[in-house]
């Protein structure tokens, strides 16, 4: 009631004032001091109401189109996975070729492919569980490589499954010899840190930092696998042997599929 009566007294200030005079009577002038204060109020309130509905408005808006932003994020994110996936398996598949490429320049009959299904605790592969065993040929000592190179031999073997230990345990050790020369022979072992240390029994081989190394033949691996490189080379005045630090090529932090050979002739 009060908005309505305020509303007829401006309404009839407007027509009394319609004219534009340029001075106005005592009592309009009183009246229009006591009207402006509740007219501002009222014209304020009025924009405040205004305001949060266009707010209100506003953030309905916003999020909805958060809520399709999010949507379309996650829809990338999924094509970003299937891409990495599908990436990540043509690597496998390039490694596996490349392992197949090994073994029939090397004229081998026996192998096996296999995936790592289980791993002991920690963040290197150096014991594992693979989905292969006595009932797809898997023997005990069999050479387990990718296309990388040389990862280690089958050591226990079930009816499906078989457990690998790699070269980087520090229980393993490989004969080797340099790519370069191969008149140059050693020995390397695993260490904790994931790489390998071993010696050359050749105290003056000349060998040097990024020397490859590959399976000499003499254990029971394969002849002829890429091991790694030399990383370090150490040569002690109290040591008969020169000491060397090999990286392996082999990234023991991540195996999934393997190539399993099988010599001939292997109990």
């Amino acid at each position: 009631m009060i908005v309505t009566f305020v509303t007829i007294i401006i309404i009839i200030a407007m027509g009394i004032t319609i004219g534009g005079r340029a001075k106005v009577s005592v009592p309009e002038n009183l009246l229009g001091k006591i009207i402006t204060p509740v007219q501002k109020i009222l014209y304020k309130g009025g924009q405040v109401v205004d305001d949060g509905i266009s707010s209100l408005f506003t953030f309905r808006t916003i999020s909805k189109e958060n809520k399709t932003l999010k949507k379309e994020i996650a829809a990338l994110n999924q094509k970003v996975i299937a891409l990495s996936l599908t990436r990540d398996e043509l690597d496998e598949l390039k490694n596996l070729q490349d392992a197949l490429k090994y073994v029939s320049q090397n004229h081998k009959k026996n192998y096996v492919t296999a995936s790592v299904t289980g791993k002991d605790v920690g963040n290197w592969f150096k014991v594992f569980i693979i989905d292969a065993g006595k009932n797809q040929g898997v023997r005990k000592n069999s050479t387990i490589m990718n296309g990388e190179g040389l990862i280690g031999r089958v050591y226990e073997v079930g009816d499906s499954w078989s457990k690998v230990i790699s070269i980087i345990d520090k229980q393993s050790s490989v004969s080797f010899q340099v790519l370069r020369n191969n008149q140059y022979l050693g020995v390397v072992r695993g260490s904790l840190k994931g790489e390998l240390m071993g010696y050359l029994i050749e105290p003056e081989a000349d060998v040097v930092v990024g020397d490859k190394l590959i399976t000499s033949g003499l254990s029971m691996y394969e002849k002829g696998i890429l091991i790694g490189e030399i990383k370090e080379v150490v040569k002690k005045e109290d040591e008969l042997l020169k000491t060397i630090i090999v990286e392996p090529v082999v990234n023991f932090k991540k195996i999934d599929k393997v190539f399993i050979i099988i010599p001939d002739g292997l109990d």
